[in-house]
């Protein structure tokens, strides 16, 4: 998985903009061609942080330096945390001065036990 933070290009004119998107579009298309691209979005502006016990304090968010704000995400096929690093070298997000965190799922299995109940193992 690859989470983008930052990477939005200030004071860009719409052309320049429309030309960072392109780039973006290519790079999907490629990862996809390639068979590495599963999914991925962007994130809209702006959200609510639930936290505090039972989620009783809700706060308007994210109020972080652009450069922190989670942009988007994306799912990939990697066959490794290394190769998943060197497909993300690639990204358009670097030319904003943006980032990826590159991160892997941890299988969860859930299923039923003989007794009904569900079972579940890492």
């Amino acid at each position: 998985m690859f989470i983008f933070h930052g990477g939005h290009g200030t004071n860009q004119s719409p052309e320049e903009m429309q030309s960072h998107m392109a780039k973006w579009m290519a790079w999907i298309e490629k990862l996809n061609k390639a068979g590495k691209y599963v999914s991925g979005e962007p994130l809209a502006p702006g959200g609510k942080l639930v936290s505090g016990r039972n989620g009783n304090l809700v706060t308007d968010g994210p109020y972080t330096e652009g450069k922190e704000v989670v942009g988007g995400y994306l799912l990939i096929n990697a066959t490794s945390l290394d190769n998943a690093v060197e497909i993300s070298k690639s990204c358009p997000i670097y030319e904003n001065n943006g980032s990826v965190f590159v991160r892997f799922f941890q299988v969860f299995l859930l299923f039923w036990c003989q007794n009904r109940e569900y079972c579940s193992f890492f």
